[in-house]
């Protein structure tokens, strides 16, 4: 029997807001692909956050390669002559080293391929989700004044790929959410409820927000929840 819900695509699912995003996908019948380097470190992830083996089997198509090679991520976007619906791309990078460009590469990677793909189930364009930071707004401040250094001098490089990344989703598609959460911690997810959100106009100031917390968020409210009202938008979330 055809899958009737949206068809979603993950990058970075081995990091911890995507895979969180993952997870309960896959506990609720979604059919997934995911693009991996090593597809038997996502199987042991999902099934240590108790993912069945059976949905893993059934909804989940791995694919293992790079989000550097524009084929790998193309592939990744179809299943079975289905376009993916909803893409969910959380490449992160650590904060030192060169320059920085694996967020922006992947963006335009993915979104290079989606226009030459078969329409949507739906018919209508593929959502795009990107997880991107505070730190990177033209708007008001969206961090507190304690983290501004840090944010200046020790993320300088993965910020500065990430403000490159909007912009190139900006300019390649209008069916986009840029999700900006505040510094990310390893806590427990504590809710929905505990969840402050805000635009880039009107931004919610916050210290921190669990991964576990921003990849629920995601999926409650762009997968299963009314995303079209957060279409267009740099969404900032925070505890």
């Amino acid at each position: 029997m055809t899958n009737t819900k949206p068809l979603l695509a993950f990058y970075g699912a081995t990091g911890g807001s995507t895979l969180a995003a993952l997870v309960p996908a896959l506990k609720a019948g979604y059919d997934c692909t995911a693009l991996v380097r090593t597809p038997s470190k996502l199987t042991a992830l999902l099934l240590e956050k108790a993912v069945p083996q059976s949905a893993i089997d059934t909804h989940l198509t791995i694919s293992k390669g790079d989000v550097l090679n524009t084929q790998d991520c193309r592939g990744t976007l179809t299943l079975h002559g289905r376009t993916a619906d909803i893409v969910i791309s959380g490449i992160g990078v650590p904060p030192t080293g060169p320059e920085i460009t694996v967020c922006t590469t992947t963006a335009n990677n993915i979104l290079s391929a989606l226009p030459t793909l078969p329409p949507t189930a739906s018919g209508k364009k593929a959502l795009f989700v990107a997880l991107s930071t505070t730190g990177v707004s033209d708007g008001p401040r969206d961090v507190p004044l304690l983290f501004a250094p840090l944010y200046h001098w020790f993320l300088a490089n993965p910020h500065q790929d990430k403000r490159k990344m909007e912009k190139a989703i900006g300019e390649q598609t209008d069916n986009f959410v840029i999700v900006r959460p505040s510094l990310l911690t390893n806590g427990k997810a504590q809710g929905g409820r505990k969840i402050k959100v805000g635009t880039e106009g009107e931004p919610v100031v916050g210290y921190v927000i669990s991964r576990e917390d921003v990849g629920l968020w995601m999926f409650e409210n762009l997968v299963q929840g009314d995303g079209a009202r957060y279409v267009g938008q740099k969404v900032i979330i925070t505890h």
